[in-house]
């Protein structure tokens, strides 16, 4: 009885699916809604950008140059020192000893010397009168010279241990801020170990320039080539900043694995600061005065092939069209060969689209306007690129 009973209820369900079958073929093709963009030709479109941060062309790692026992730290994080300002200070004791002990051996090294040149004037004479042989003045001549060379020799040595305790104390090399403090009172340093990080300031040459560190993946490396502008803007507001690209890195760095690039600010504004975060946008520079730039979303691959769909106003319907891509600009795509100012792009739906599919606007049309695009625009803080 069970078994009849499920052959009726399947026998029942055929007629209401050849039913909707006869529906679905007897009625006219949905028209699907879809987004559009009319095209307009843009200026030099954003190529890519980077985050990165504000820093001196020249930051120096201040060390002592002999080794000891910091006694003194004499400025604070932040501070501007001039040229040869003191910074800090090391216990100079043992050092002040040996330079004593080496102006002891100088004088004493003078007073040898000169009694020599006084016994040699006296044996010139006796030599001279025939009471001394050539022989014997000679090497009165020999003592001389070696008393000459242990004076010049203690010379030199008490210069160097004055030196030694003239490097006791650490003083800037340059006006400069100082960005760091690497070492502390109490602290044992060796000769060279860095003490403080200072960064180069007021400088008539280009060692005091800002700079934005950023860091360039590598398969984007080739495409910055053709940057014809570099645009910065500083997360803190204000206007762009030219930039222009003073090096770029040969080696990748180890941890990020990208490569670290300087963009020298030119003319920056007074408050920009260091350690400030900035955006950095590359330009591309094309043959054509405008490009034309439709959104990635656009785009569909088929076939190995990229194609877009275009709209038609007046069956209401859509055609693919095979396009050449030049460049990718973040969420844009520089378009080389394929569309034209005016044509209508189908931005959203793209994936269930078929050649002369009727189709109905979503939306009012919008333009992409001959506005730089987004990507010229710095995220906000905190959002993720």
């Amino acid at each position: 009885m069970v078994p009849l009973l499920r052959i009726a209820a399947v026998a029942a369900t055929f007629p209401i699916v050849l039913a909707a079958c006869q529906r679905s073929d007897g009625t006219p093709e949905e028209r699907r809604p879809v987004r559009t963009v009319v095209v307009a030709p843009h200026g030099a479109p954003a190529l890519a950008e980077f985050s990165g941060e504000v820093k001196p062309r020249v930051e120096t790692r201040a060390g002592f140059q002999v080794p000891g026992r910091i006694t003194q730290r004499l400025v604070e994080v932040g501070q501007t020192v001039k040229a040869g300002q003191p910074l800090a200070t090391l216990d100079a004791q043992d050092y002040r000893l040996a330079a004593d002990a080496a102006n002891a051996a100088l004088t004493a090294a003078q007073v040898d010397r000169d009694q020599q040149r006084a016994d040699y004037r006296r044996f010139e004479e006796l030599q001279a009168k025939g009471f001394i042989s050539q022989a014997e003045l000679d090497r009165r001549r020999a003592s001389l010279d070696a008393a000459e060379a242990m004076h010049r020799q203690a010379a030199a040595s008490a210069h160097s241990s004055g030196n030694q305790t003239a490097y006791s104390v650490l003083r800037a090399p340059h006006d400069a801020v100082v960005v760091g403090i690497d070492a502390e009172p109490g602290q044992v340093v060796a000769a060279g170990q860095s003490v403080m990080r200072l960064a180069r300031i007021g400088a008539k040459d280009s060692d005091g320039e800002k700079e934005v560190l950023i860091g360039i993946p590598e398969q984007q490396l080739a495409l910055l080539k053709a940057a014809s502008d570099v645009q910065v803007r500083l997360w803190a507001g204000g206007a762009p900043i030219k930039g222009k690209v003073r090096e770029i890195a040969p080696v990748a760095d180890p941890a990020t694995r990208t490569f670290p690039a300087r963009i020298t600010l030119i003319d920056p504004p007074a408050d920009v600061a260091l350690g400030m975060t900035a955006t950095v946008a590359f330009t591309m520079s094309t043959a054509r005065p405008t490009a034309v730039i439709v959104p990635l979303q656009a785009l569909q691959a088929e076939g190995g092939q990229t194609h877009v769909w275009l709209y038609d106003s007046a069956s209401q319907s859509v055609q693919r069209r095979a396009v050449r891509i030049d460049n990718v600009a973040g969420n844009d795509v520089v378009i080389g060969d394929g569309l034209k100012a005016g044509d209508v792009v189908v931005t959203a739906g793209v994936h269930q689209l078929k050649e002369g599919q009727p189709v109905k606007l979503l939306s009012q049309t919008t333009e992409l306007a001959p506005a730089a695009p987004e990507t010229l625009r710095p995220p906000k803080p905190g959002t993720a690129r």
